[in-house]
């Protein structure tokens, strides 16, 4: 009976609990104040909180940086890895019956660049030619891709060729040269590469010598281009001059494509041993399985796979040393991990070499133990997996009682457990955190038999004093930067100046959670608020436009800029155009300003900020004026959110903003409700919007947009009104902090996290002030050697 009631509560802790709207509390109906634009004014009543000191307390400072099988022919091999785990499928599974294709946007350099480095050391070269008096050594294969001579040549080869003369200019000939090693045109005279380029049939390289006719490809493209045309011979069979075997099958392949696209191969192609001779090797220790994927990811830099296949891909990267093939397969099996994955991956991530993996299926295990504790395959992660789990000061749980209710679930699913062994597992589990009705909930649900029912009794005595709190440091700083504080006397009303920096979260007794804050420098007087601000490459922080006091002709245009080795903020280049209620974002080392308002007026210019010049320029403009909307970058693509419209009319719109083009904008499938004044945020491949405001006032309301389908699903609702608040993602959470309720005008200070794998919404503490319309960003933290800090408990006013 005891185990029913345990796997009850654990269903019911796994459903996230209906919360109700605002407008369903009875209330009584208050004047908003609004602007002319729609947005409310916050209105002169008293704050719903008690007054703050005039200094804050002891922050932190941010540390500072000082057997009889049938051969293959070689036109079968194109996806190899479709067939590694057909066996395996996953047939409940619904994203694991379509195969991932997946691209490295490094290997097609990498492979270049090591055939540049073969033909400067004079490696594996197999022709010889001779243009102006002078002998060049080439790579057949590296030529065939751009030119139909050397494909013609290639095709009839059979053995060594002598060397051959070409009448075409040595200008000509190197930017052809050029071309097929490095995929751009070498210094040469437009005719003489168009001579060269009809002498030799490569059109690909006449177009690039064309002056604008055609669109022109850049550099990286050319080279995909290259590594295609090299693919489709080896498809075909052209030019091919090894036989690999392995377990019976025999591939034909290209020696010198082969050494560019794998570290294994070119080992052992330029090993001098027997195997890098003659035309014939024989792989005694690799499967055909394996030695598939590495060809094919040798000439295409493509995976193609289910996640089982991915899993098997990663192990033979690893093992025959395929580096980009190896960080191409863990970066996609960390982003698609699931409680069943990522049971069925501990064992194979604890090699020598996953060490990334490895981390990013701990942390998945610790922030999603009660989804993990009902899967099916739990009962079979190692004792010692499980106690290092419930031990963690990081383990990511609403109350202690999951950690009991886990340990409870993997013993009764385990009754051949050591008494021994079950105490020092459930001594892991922190009794002396839980509450009186967590303890009440211990003693019903029991311990599964066939372990004394004494034990637990044991052990709770054991934990009546109060537990070690549990306490997770991100390895990265969660930076929330200024804001309004709605003091109730307007003429004292004043923008924060302060910028703050979460160093750990921390979990109490019971559900209390508190977060320890430290200080950056604060911004330049007078402080702002309804500004942007964005990270780049998670070093450096910017913080552009917004208000620094609250009429239309107090908006901002400044930019300013801090990184860990800075004391204080560097003012640079202002923006085009003064602009508040706007979001800033990060893409490609630039940062975009898109839209907002000022001095009242909705705005749909963008600008775009480059770092390195230090100047703001124009961008596409948005296709119409809206201001309190939001942004998120999401798989390399901008895209934009609800707002205010120029004439005040609330949006649903979805917006994927493209500044490449001219015509920059195209609508997506809009929001299930208008908003203004929320936050979105990219998790997993998803969009995420939640909160804000909308026709009816406070809107609790979240939704998650899917690219593949184009569609939004309803999630579990925001705990309490965020109008105006930060968001942020920290280590695969979405984070909303702060922002304030339209219906009361007053601020908030909570700090809710949503958990996609967990599908809920967790209080993780406050800030160190109520604050609203403020932004977050995510830095990097510097190396520990680096970090100063106060120690707790002391109490340090921030300069200024």
């Amino acid at each position: 009976m005891a185990n029913i009631t345990v796997n009850q509560q654990m269903l019911a802790m796994s459903i996230p609990q209906a919360t109700h709207h605002q407008s369903d509390l009875e209330c009584t109906s208050l004047p908003v104040q609004k602007d002319c634009l729609g947005l409310p004014l916050p209105t002169r009543r008293a704050p719903s909180w008690p007054p703050s000191p005039g200094e804050d307390p002891g922050l932190l400072p941010f540390p500072l940086e000082e057997p009889g099988p049938r051969p293959l022919v070689p036109g079968t091999l194109a996806f190899p890895a479709l067939s590694l785990e057909e066996e395996e499928q996953d047939e409940d599974d619904e994203d694991a019956a379509q195969p991932e294709e997946l691209r490295s946007e490094k290997h097609v350099s990498q492979f270049f660049a090591e055939a540049l480095r073969l033909r400067e050391q004079r490696l594996l070269l197999d022709q010889e030619v001779s243009v102006g008096g002078r002998v060049y050594g080439v790579h057949q294969v590296i030529l065939a891709a751009v030119s139909s001579l050397f494909q013609g040549r290639l095709k009839h080869a059979k053995g060594p060729q002598p060397c051959f003369s070409l009448n075409v200019t040595p200008g000509g000939w190197e930017a052809l040269l050029s071309f097929a090693y490095e995929g751009v045109l070498g210094p040469a005279s437009r005719n003489e590469v168009l001579a060269a380029a009809e002498a030799l049939g490569a059109p690909r390289v006449k177009a690039a010598a064309q002056p604008g006719k055609v669109k022109k490809l850049s550099q990286a493209e050319e080279l995909r281009e290259n590594l295609h045309s090299i693919e489709l011979l080896y498809q075909d069979g052209i030019g091919c001059d090894l036989e690999l075997e392995a377990e019976g099958y025999r591939l034909w392949v290209h020696r010198a494509a082969l050494a560019c696209g794998s570290e294994f191969f070119r080992a052992m192609l330029l090993s001098g041993m027997r195997e890098s001779q003659g035309t014939e090797v024989s792989l005694r220790t690799i499967s055909i399985q394996d030695l598939r994927l590495l060809i094919s990811f040798a000439y295409s830099g493509i995976v193609r796979a289910r996640w089982p296949g991915l899993l098997r891909a990663a192990q033979a990267a690893l093992q025959y040393q395929s580096s980009s093939c190896l960080d191409l397969c863990q970066k996609a099996l960390a982003r698609s991990l699931s409680p069943a994955r990522c049971l069925a991956l501990l064992p194979t991530a604890e090699a020598p070499g996953l060490e990334r993996l490895r981390g990013k299926a701990r942390h998945y295990l610790l922030t999603h133990l009660p989804a993990v504790a009902l899967c099916p395959t739990f009962p079979s992660l190692p004792a010692v997996c499980l106690a290092d789990l419930l031990d963690s000061d990081e383990l990511h749980v609403q109350e202690e009682f999951e950690a009991f209710v886990a340990a409870r679930r993997w013993l009764a699913a385990n009754p051949e457990t050591q008494e021994s062994d079950a105490k020092a597992l459930l001594r892991c589990v922190r009794f002396g955190r839980m509450s009186t009705r967590e303890l009440r909930k211990v003693r019903a649900a029991g311990l599964p038999s066939p372990l004394p029912a004494d034990l637990l009794h044991q052990l709770m005595v054991e934990a009546e004093i109060p537990g070690q709190e549990r306490r997770r440091e991100p390895d990265r700083a969660l930076v929330v930067i200024g804001g309004d504080g709605l003091t109730p006397d307007m003429a004292q009303r004043q923008p924060s100046r302060k910028v703050w920096w979460a160093r750990a979260f921390r979990c109490g007794m019971g559900l209390v959670r508190t977060v320890e804050w430290g200080w950056l420098p604060p911004l330049p007087a007078p402080g702002r608020f309804r500004h942007g601000a964005a990270s780049l490459a998670g070093c450096e922080l910017y913080v552009c436009g917004g208000q620094d006091f609250y009429s239309h002709s107090n908006t901002l245009a400044s930019t300013l800029r801090w990184d860990p080795s800075q004391e204080g903020w560097e003012e640079m280049e202002p923006l085009c155009q003064a602009r508040s209620f706007f979001p800033l974002v990060a893409l490609n080392g630039q940062l975009y300003a898109l839209g907002g308002r000022d001095n009242g007026i909705a705005l749909s210019s963008v600008e775009t900020y480059n770092p390195e010049l230090n100047v703001w320029r124009p961008a596409p403009s948005l296709p119409s004026p809206c201001f309190a909307h939001a942004a998120a970058v999401l798989e390399g693509q901008i895209y934009v959110s609800g707002g205010c419209s120029g004439t005040g009319q609330y949006l649903a719109t979805l917006l994927h903003y493209d500044p490449t083009l001219e015509k920059p904008e195209t609508l997506l499938s809009p929001m299930g409700v208008p908003r203004a004044g929320h936050v979105m945020a990219a998790v997993g491949g998803r969009l995420y919007v939640a909160g804000g405001l909308g026709e009816t006032g406070d809107l609790l309301s979240f939704e998650a947009y899917e690219l593949k389908t184009g569609s939004w699903t309803h999630l579990a609702p925001l705990p309490s009104p965020h109008v105006g608040a930060a968001s942020a993602v920290l280590q695969g959470e979405l984070l909303v902090l702060g922002g304030y309720s339209h219906r009361t005008y007053a601020l908030s200070h909570l700090i809710h996290a949503y958990c996609p794998g967990l599908g809920r919404w967790l209080c993780l503490g406050t800030l160190p002030r109520p604050r609203a319309e403020m932004p977050a960003c995510i830095l990097t933290l510097p190396t520990v050697q680096h970090i100063s800090l106060i120690p707790t408990g002391h109490h340090t006013k921030p300069a200024g």
